[in-house]
């Protein structure tokens, strides 16, 4: 009976440390969980951040290219408007000196009859 009774003892003894060790492991597994849970929303909170910034920075890209394109376009328009206007001005000046010649010599040629 005593070698029974030490048996029932020592199998007691080892399924109490057995569970003392399952107990730990399941503690450690447990805070390891909580740990990679914890991870887990942080990791999805920065995505998500970054997704928005992602977009903001998108958004403002295509505004600025829109904006520049619209600058181009002004400054092309007002490029060839200045080759214009450039040109009359030198169509104009060019005019006024042919005439301002012409004046002068029928004046002349006036002022040689009349004597």
């Amino acid at each position: 009976m005593s070698r029974w009774t030490r048996w029932v003892s020592n199998y007691t003894s080892w399924v109490s440390r057995w569970t003392i060790r399952v107990g730990r492991r399941t503690n450690c597994m447990s805070r390891w969980t909580r740990r990679v849970s914890r991870w887990t929303r942080w990791a999805s909170r920065w995505t998500s951040c970054m997704s928005r910034w992602t977009r903001y920075v998108s958004s403002y890209t295509r505004w600025v290219s829109r904006w520049t394109s619209w600058v181009g376009r002004r400054t092309n328009c007002m490029s060839r408007w200045t080759r214009r206007v450039s040109r009359w001005t030198r169509w104009a000046s060019r005019w006024t000196k042919y005439v301002s010649r012409c004046t002068s010599c029928r004046s002349r040629s006036v002022s040689r009859w009349t004597r």
